[in-house]
């Protein structure tokens, strides 16, 4: 993701909000909110392993979405 609006763009196509995708990932709001920050604005520089894992894992899901609802 180039930015926030990207980031957003992405979560509407998919209809999903950060705090559903938060929830599928078993983490907080402010957690999914610090991860956003961090993989988007901080370009992953400051990202541990687990971070890229759950992106990662939250990108999948996005795409995984997205792909139902144009099956639909």
């Amino acid at each position: 993701m180039a930015n926030t609006w990207d980031w957003q763009a992405e979560l509407a196509k998919a209809h999903l909000t950060q705090t559903v995708l938060g929830e599928f990932l078993g983490i907080s709001r402010s957690q999914m909110s610090g991860l956003v920050k961090k993989m988007i604005q901080g370009e992953g520089k400051t990202a541990t392993p687990l971070d890229e894992e759950r992106w990662n894992k939250a990108l999948e899901y996005i795409k995984f979405k997205q792909q139902q609802l144009q099956e639909a």
